[in-house]
């Protein structure tokens, strides 16, 4: 779905995300909420993507937009308690997003 997304958007980022998603489970990433936080600081409003599961090691003070794989239950809490929006990636192909308002996130 995500190749045919690139397609027929012609947007880069979905196919590079649709080939990260295909490397084995055992290799995804796992990214922690500090690294988030971090990101946030630097790269502002932007939709971070984690093409892994996103884990809930550290704080997070401000509301950031995430879409991953898969969450943590801490992660969840976090975002959610900050006022941030939570996606998966599935809902993500229904969102009309541009290349330069996303940062994929390792």
């Amino acid at each position: 779905m995500l190749k045919a997304k690139s397609r027929e958007t012609k947007q880069k980022f979905w196919r590079d995300l649709a080939e990260r998603l295909q490397r084995p489970r055992r290799i995804m990433p796992a990214v922690n909420i500090e690294k988030i936080e971090k990101l946030a600081g630097k790269h502002g409003d932007k939709l971070f993507i984690v093409p892994g599961k996103l884990l809930g090691k550290g704080k997070l003070s401000k509301a950031v937009r995430v879409a991953a794989f898969s969450f943590s239950k801490k992660a969840k809490e976090q975002v959610e308690s900050n006022k941030g929006k939570l996606y998966t990636l599935k809902e993500l192909l229904d969102m009309k997003v541009k290349g330069s308002e996303v940062f994929i996130v390792q």
